[in-house]
């Protein structure tokens, strides 16, 4: 959860990203100093990190186009995505990688999505 709150905090900042939704250079040795100041005997590693926040991007984008697809739903009360049996069945012919998604809980779902999904411009007046 330290990871997930710290990457939170440098996109919040805006002092870590770019306006296109990713990190600036360097953002990984920052993770890890903090990674290291709370677990100093883990061992962890900047590819350690790296790996974690690639892996949640990519789930995250899996979600995301999920949701953009008719009858997909997010089901908040259970962090998940829903659609019936066979929408499912349908679509993962197509997409291999929704497999990740169907029937698993993704309780960061939101803090991966204020991460990695950069914010709508607002339209100018």
């Amino acid at each position: 959860m330290l990871l997930i709150s710290v990457l939170k905090s440098m996109v919040e900042s805006r002092l870590w990203t770019t306006g296109s939704g990713h990190f600036r250079p360097g953002y990984v040795r920052y993770l890890k100093r903090f990674m290291d100041s709370d677990f100093p005997d883990a061992g962890i590693e900047e590819w350690h990190i790296e790996a974690k926040i690639n892996k949640w991007r990519r789930t995250c984008f899996i979600i995301v186009n999920l949701l953009d697809r008719p009858r997909f739903e997010w089901d908040a009360s259970q962090n998940m995505v829903v659609a019936e049996e066979n929408v499912w069945a349908a679509f993962v012919q197509v997409y291999k990688q929704a497999r990740e998604a169907r029937d698993v809980q993704f309780p960061l779902f939101d803090d991966w999505r204020i991460c990695f999904i950069p914010p709508l411009e607002e339209p100018e007046e």
